[in-house]
């Protein structure tokens, strides 16, 4: 138990300091964009009030992952609605509780009947609300130009100051892969010292590994849209093309980790004579299992994790008699099925990669 809370410490801890790293970038992005786009409006265009060209840039750099382009420009349509609505509910019949309601009903009428779904519905309600709170009669133009300029600069700040979309890729899955790793290393522990309460452990921090998840997907769509919007981030296309193809094989390594674990345990309570050269042959393929990370970032030199892969394969392959103990040979069947995921998370097929390891049995 106290081994458990200590890897939820450390996983905990690995997070915060992820999302620390990751704020970095749109933070400064953020105050880039803030800057230049009140300097465009107030200074080139002569605006006294650019309250909302700021907000407007700021608005399109803090949208989440996913299509974020078409969000932004939804984000600056839902602000140029509730501007529109708003200045001229004001104009007409002025502020008060009543006229605030009118505006909100309006703003999301308008929205919605020019087919916007929710974020724009809610930023041009939003938005009226403020031109309505903070009235400035007959600067309707001048504030739909401020939110147009903040738009454009914060889009045009994604692209010329674009945080690197390969980086939190490759943080989630060096985290995932380093777990997955020490799965196999502690599995192996254990099944050294046959000590079934440890192997339980190991199988429920095992359990605990789940996949690479919707946050990896999102990540992914994330970095592809950055790394095309921006020219001198096109080069890291092909590296998210390779955790692309290899997030199956990772989430593989995975599932084999908790069938090991459970066959480590098993082993463990029954009393199985383990194989000596066992734990060794998985300690080795936990070993190929971290050096996958440096590669799929854009290593050119894969052959320490094939030579560790496959010598892993083999050995446990070869530490099996005429008739070994069930609880072995689903050892050794995890461990030859992780060797094919490695091979096949660096893009090698899979009847190749079959050939690969029963190639190192001979």
């Amino acid at each position: 138990m106290i081994e458990q809370a200590r890897h939820r410490v450390v996983r905990h801890l690995r997070r915060r300091s992820a999302a620390l790293r990751v704020a970095a970038v749109p933070v400064v992005q953020m105050g880039i964009a803030g800057s230049l786009s009140w300097w465009i409006a107030h200074d080139l265009f002569g605006h006294t009030s650019t309250y909302f060209a700021p907000v407007a840039s700021t608005i399109v750099l803090s949208v989440r992952p996913g299509p974020r382009t078409r969000r932004a420009f939804e984000m600056v349509l839902g602000i140029a609605i509730g501007i529109g609505v708003g200045d001229l509910i004001v104009r007409e019949i002025g502020t008060g509780a009543l006229q605030i309601g009118l505006i909100i009903v309006l703003a999301v009428s308008a929205a919605i009947l020019l087919g916007a779904g929710v974020m724009i519905a809610s930023q041009a309600a939003s938005t009226a609300v403020l031109v309505a709170a903070i009235p400035a009669p007959g600067a309707a133009p001048t504030r739909f130009v401020d939110a147009l300029i903040g738009g454009f600069v914060g889009l045009a700040v994604l692209a010329v100051v674009p945080r690197n979309p390969v980086s939190p890729v490759r943080r989630a899955v060096d985290a995932f892969l380093d777990e997955t790793a020490g799965v196999f290393e502690a599995a192996a522990a254990a099944l050294e010292a046959g000590d079934g309460e440890q192997a339980t452990e190991i199988l429920h921090r095992a359990g605990e590994l789940g996949t690479l998840g919707d946050r990896f997907e999102l990540l992914l769509r994330q970095g592809r849209e950055t790394a095309r919007l921006a020219p001198i981030r096109w080069t890291l296309l092909p590296a998210l093309d390779r955790y692309t193809q290899a997030a199956p094989h990772i989430d593989s390594l995975a599932r084999g980790a908790r069938v090991l674990s459970r066959a480590a345990r098993a082993a463990c309570e029954t009393g199985t004579d383990v194989p000596a050269a066992l734990p060794g042959a998985i300690r080795e393929l936990a070993q190929a299992i971290r050096e996958l990370g440096p590669l799929l970032a854009g290593s050119d030199d894969d052959s320490d994790l094939v030579e560790h892969a496959l010598h892993a394969a083999a050995t446990a392959t070869g530490t099996l008699d005429d008739e070994p103990a069930l609880a072995v040979g689903v050892v050794v069947s995890a461990i030859r099925s992780a060797a094919v995921d490695l091979l096949r998370a660096l893009g090698v097929e899979r009847q190749e990669a079959d050939a690969h390891v029963r190639a190192g049995d001979a």
